[in-house]
């Protein structure tokens, strides 16, 4: 079981997944944000996920800020809930808000 701050350098990695060097400096970037308080640590992310849906976090992207400072960052995570379902999460980096859920309603006869 890998732990959300085992995540982190998965996700920053995985920013913007450019060609090349530009790879390096979406790193960057996001260490840059990270330290200057712009994104909050993906740890606080994954916890309010597990709090609010119970589940594992199976893999988590940052996206966002390709230069754009209105669009902000945005942490995308999929999660599996303690019934199956693959939930889709994405958060706004900056505040921790959940700004939208996929995957989290089924049907009634129990996703058939």
């Amino acid at each position: 079981m890998r732990t959300a701050s085992a995540l982190l350098l998965p996700v920053i990695l995985l920013l913007g997944a450019g060609p090349g060097a530009r790879a390096g400096d979406d790193h960057e970037r996001a260490r840059t944000a990270l330290r200057e308080g712009r994104i909050l640590p993906l740890e606080r992310i994954v916890e309010s996920a597990r709090r609010q849906f119970g589940g594992e976090v199976l893999d988590v992207d940052l996206e966002g800020e390709d230069g754009g400072k209105e669009d902000g960052f945005r942490y995308e995570l999929k999660l599996i809930a303690p019934d199956g379902r693959i939930l889709k999460l994405d958060y706004d980096a900056a505040s921790g808000e959940l700004l939208r859920v996929k995957g989290r309603h089924r049907s009634r006869d129990g996703g058939r």
